[in-house]
């Protein structure tokens, strides 16, 4: 995947998670502190999905280095939708 920086666990997994967040619904209510509050719950949403694939047997790694405006155009996604986090989710190499 040349969005996620040619990464080997985005171009093998069988399943890619992305988080983003869109930061003015968060503003709204907490205003400077919008983005420590997104940030947090995307690291235990991503945590909390981590958690269920080993329980299931699978692997994780949570990754945020991609380039974020070419992610956002090829996958069509709002302008107000930042993607941040991606999670690959998989069988663990032997």
């Amino acid at each position: 995947m040349r969005r996620g920086l040619e990464q080997d666990a985005l171009r093998e997994a069988p399943a890619i998670f992305l988080f983003t967040a869109v930061y003015a619904r968060t503003s709204e209510r907490y205003g400077d502190r919008a983005p420590c509050y997104v940030h947090m719950e995307i690291g235990h949403a991503a945590q909390n999905l981590s958690l269920q694939a080993t329980a299931l047997g699978l692997g994780s790694v949570p990754i945020g280095a991609m380039h974020d405006t070419r992610l956002q155009t090829a996958l069509d996604l709002p302008d107000d939708h930042a993607p941040l986090y991606f999670l690959p989710v998989g069988y663990p190499a032997p």
